[in-house]
């Protein structure tokens, strides 16, 4: 009976192409957020849009990772069936022809959804469209920031470090200097079927060079970013335990002082910031206005000084 059906549609899209007949489903379209937070209340309304160029619609069905969880058929009543979701829920007062809204979302629900829309009788025609979506877990602290040197000299090299607590997907990493962006460390990216939460870490090097002015310098980043910034890769080191070090030059500032901070970012849905550290540079040595240093400078005044006073006894004589 099912076969015989299917034969039949298959007749009838036949006889309506060879009689000058369009498709009755056009400009299907699928709108889905990107990443949503994960947590009670937290939702996601997917969409679809679709031109059935005035034939009636069968059905929509929506999926994820091709199982079915809510589908929509104007001539049953209720037109509404949802399919259970691990952990979670349809809204139903929110969800029709065009958009299904899930609520309560947790990191398990991460994957592709599928929209398929079908026109009715006499063609059925059916089409689908897919977009990912990553259900995101933040960290729960801020980035935490050590460095190795509070103070620097000219020509030295400080290490910082940046560390993030576990999340799902892993944090990317900026660094922040004097409010520019620096360099940034891109975390991997797990598998659809790989849930798991991980921490994020970035090693930065900042060279201080001798210099009067101030200006950005050059970024040396990590392999991560070789993939992601081809122009900016310098691998300045063969060594494989160094080749993940960001590596950046700085002229120092006028005032001797530059702040130092790094952000954890998850796609555009998190954010945040450590707490910056102010670098100063370590205090001058005296110089004289010939160039001598201070202790130079006080023998030739005990010098001169012990020269007069032989003149002048001299005199008195």
């Amino acid at each position: 009976m099912i076969k015989m059906k299917r034969i039949c549609h298959l007749i009838f899209r036949l006889l309506f192409l060879l009689d000058g007949g369009v498709w009755s489903l056009r400009n299907l379209s699928i709108s889905v957020p990107r990443a949503v937070l994960s947590g009670e209340g937290q939702s996601a309304v997917l969409r679809c849009s679709y031109d059935l160029e005035g034939a009636a619609l069968y059905s929509i069905r929506w999926y994820r990772a091709e199982t079915e969880f809510y589908r929509f058929v104007p001539r049953e009543m209720p037109p509404t069936m949802v399919f259970p979701l691990p952990g979670a829920s349809v809204d139903l007062t929110q969800s029709d022809r065009h958009q299904v809204r899930i609520v309560n979302m947790n990191r398990r629900l991460s994957g592709d959804y599928q929209c398929e829309v079908s026109a009715d009788a006499p063609l059925f025609h059916t089409d689908i469209r897919s977009a990912p979506l990553t259900v995101v877990d933040p960290p729960f602290r801020a980035p935490r920031l050590t460095i190795s040197r509070g103070s620097y000299a000219r020509g030295d090299v400080l290490r910082a470090n940046c560390s993030v607590d576990e999340a799902y997907p892993a944090p990317n990493i900026t660094w922040i200097l004097d409010e520019h962006k620096i360099a940034e460390t891109v975390s991997w990216r797990p598998s659809e079927l790989d849930f798991k939460e991980r921490g994020a870490f970035s090693q930065l090097e900042i060279s201080i060079l001798e210099a009067e002015h101030y200006k950005m310098g050059l970024t040396y980043t990590s392999s991560n970013l070789n993939r992601a910034y081809q122009d900016h890769y310098v691998y300045d080191k063969v060594d494989k335990e160094d080749k993940d070090v960001l590596r950046y030059t700085l002229i120092p500032p006028p005032n001797g002082q530059f702040a130092l901070s790094c952000i954890a970012t998850i796609y555009d849905i998190y954010a945040r910031k450590s707490e910056p550290v102010y670098i100063k540079e370590d205090a001058p040595h005296p110089a004289s206005v010939t160039g001598e240093d201070s202790s130079g400078t006080a023998a030739s005044n005990s010098f001169l000084l012990t020269s007069v006073c032989v003149c002048a006894s001299l005199l008195t004589l």
